[in-house]
């Protein structure tokens, strides 16, 4: 799932750094505490003069996972949590990855689970990363440490550049596709996902 890649990328890179970089830029997340915010993917292929670009909703939770919702052009829900990586149309589950078939995901959710609580030691397993600037205006740059592996294999490099929260993320593909992703109107609050998304969290995947 080429969404999936992304926002691992997006919400790994901001505390993969190391401890005093990131802790100066970018505050970490903590378990009971929710990030709600807006995208604007644009996704540029290679042959295709326009990209294509999606737009919709995210949600973070530490220790129970991330809701990516696609509002357009194609109405879907990414759900990431311990068990898997799912995508939902109309209600109905219509593609599953289970973490245990899947053992990519399921070190990037680990890694990622761990890097949003401050724990950044299995990120830098697999990338290296540049940091730079202040709270005010920051860069962080992330390359895969290896020329093999799935790190190696589906990214090239990402780019991330932000002023608190994360405002943008630039992702090179190793195949020359490339995203550009914008997160807009992002809030904090101090409780975890309820109702519908906690549900979708919860649920079992299929």
């Amino acid at each position: 799932m080429r969404i999936a890649i992304v926002l691992f990328a997006a919400m790994m890179a901001l505390a993969s750094a190391g401890h005093s970089d990131v802790a100066a830029v970018f505050p970490a997340l903590t378990p009971g505490v929710t990030l709600y915010g807006r995208f604007v993917q644009e996704r540029h292929l290679r042959g295709l003069a326009a990209p294509l670009k999606t737009e919709g909703d995210f949600i973070v939770a530490p220790g129970l996972g991330i809701i990516w919702r696609t509002e357009e052009p194609v109405q879907s829900v990414t759900v990431i949590t311990p068990q898997g990586i799912r995508r939902i149309v109309d209600g109905k589950q219509v593609q599953g990855f289970p973490s245990a078939k899947v053992p990519f995901f399921a070190h990037l959710y680990d890694s990622l689970d761990r890097a949003i609580i401050g724990d950044w030691s299995a990120l830098q397993e697999d990338f290296t990363v540049a940091c730079t600037g202040d709270r005010r205006a920051w860069r962080i740059v992330m390359i895969p440490k290896r020329s093999e592996g799935p790190p190696a294999t589906r990214l090239a490099w990402i780019v991330l550049a932000g002023s608190g929260h994360i405002d943008t993320v630039d992702l090179m593909r190793a195949n020359g596709d490339s995203d550009h992703v914008a997160f807009l109107n992002q809030v904090v609050t101090n409780a975890p996902p309820s109702g519908s998304d906690a549900h979708l969290l919860n649920e079992k995947l299929e």
